[in-house]
């Protein structure tokens, strides 16, 4: 399994428990739960790559792994499941504040009437800087720069620990434009 496939397929994962976690009225529920299924991922993921692999596929892996490590390091670990997730300065509702303060409804979308809930993941670093903005779920080209441009303008958050380590962390915020 390549390791673009693997890391889609986990960040597939949590969409779906972000998204229950959403309607469920929080994360409080699924904490548990995520650490227990986040486990058995990095399981089989780990189980995945002892597998005996034959030449070509190596080759692949490496062109592949070559190709992904253009923007990051070979030594970062992400985590998607962590003991501390990272903590908008001020907790989410200060985020929430700061989302509906900063964001401006594009034009086009207003005369257009496009409504909808953009999804943007981004990297939390150990220092708390964003990095690596994109859109995950789109509603229209201005609308998702718009929600990119919210999230860059945003100030350090408290990063994420794992074993008491600080580590960087993929993090994933629904942006709602929503018509009056």
């Amino acid at each position: 399994m390549s390791q673009k496939l693997k890391h889609y397929s986990l960040h597939f994962l949590f969409q779906i428990f972000s998204f229950l976690a959403d309607k469920s009225g929080g994360w409080k529920l699924f904490v548990k739960p995520k650490l227990i299924i986040g486990s058995l991922l990095l399981s089989i993921t780990a189980y995945a790559q002892n597998l005996p692999q034959t030449k070509q596929n190596e080759q692949k892996r490496t062109i592949d792994h070559k190709k992904d490590s253009s923007n990051i390091d070979e030594e970062t670990i992400f985590c998607y499941v962590m003991e501390q997730m990272p903590i908008y300065p001020g907790g989410e509702k200060k985020l929430m504040k700061f989302i509906s303060e900063n964001l401006k409804y594009p034009e086009s979308a207003i005369k257009n009437k496009i409504q909808g809930r953009v999804i943007v993941r981004f990297i939390i670093t150990e220092l708390g800087i964003i990095e690596h903005v994109e859109v995950v779920r789109s509603v229209s080209p201005d609308c998702d720069k718009e929600a990119i441009r919210v999230v860059k303008k945003m100030p350090k958050w408290i990063p994420g620990k794992q074993s008491g380590k600080l580590t960087r962390v993929w993090y994933t915020i629904p942006i709602n434009f929503k018509l009056q």
